[in-house]
């Protein structure tokens, strides 16, 4: 569900464009990350308590999650902190993210404390309170993680940075695109593949 469009919410023209970077962020990542969910569309519409959001469309099939999956999901989490960083400096980052990190802190816990996803504590499931010294090595893979997951998206932004130039773009003249218009969009623009072949291929779904 995405909410409630607020059709009644004035937003000012700063905020529409670091809104359509966080998104095209998101989007980006998505796109180019094995594991992603498919994105269903983006829009800088604000619903509920969102400027804006991308959405996705797990597999109908989805009986258990991998952990390249679960690594891809904390990628698209920091997509739009990272691009905000990216583009306006450090120092202009905002609390739109607050909810992307809450969200990827609280699956890297899952993936340490549940799945035994961790390297360094092992194929563990931790349901009781853990001793302090646990919890603090549960902490450390959290937040080791986390480190990854934005190191990745930030080389990986870095080097779609004209992509993430031209999906903000639109969604700042369109407010709202699709699947097949963000498609559109960033496939040229997809490491290692030219445009002729792309356009011949024809076989990258995302809905």
């Amino acid at each position: 569900m995405m909410g409630t469009e607020r059709k009644t919410m004035f937003m000012s023209e700063e905020s529409k464009k670091l809104t359509a970077y966080h998104e095209s962020g998101h989007a980006i990542v998505a796109f180019n990350t094995e594991g992603a969910h498919p994105i269903h569309k983006a829009t800088i519409m604000p619903r509920g308590s969102a400027l804006g959001m991308l959405t996705q469309l797990p597999s109908s099939d989805e009986t258990s999650i991998s952990k390249k999956q679960l690594l891809a999901r904390l990628d698209v989490c920091m997509g739009g902190r990272v691009a905000e960083e990216l583009i306006f400096g450090q120092d202009q980052v905002t609390t739109g993210a607050s909810s992307d990190l809450h969200t990827a802190t609280e699956l890297a816990h899952y993936m340490v404390s549940n799945c035994g996803m961790s390297e360094t504590i092992g194929p563990v499931h931790i349901n009781e309170q853990p001793s302090s010294e646990m919890q603090s090595r549960i902490d450390a893979e959290v937040v080791k993680l986390l480190r990854e997951a934005y190191d990745r998206v930030k080389a990986l932004l870095k080097k779609h940075e004209k992509a993430l130039h031209s999906l903000a773009n639109a969604l700042l003249d369109y407010e709202t695109l699709s699947a097949e218009e963000i498609k559109r969009i960033l496939l040229p623009y997809r490491e290692g593949r030219l445009p002729e072949q792309q356009e011949q291929e024809g076989e990258f779904v995302l809905v």
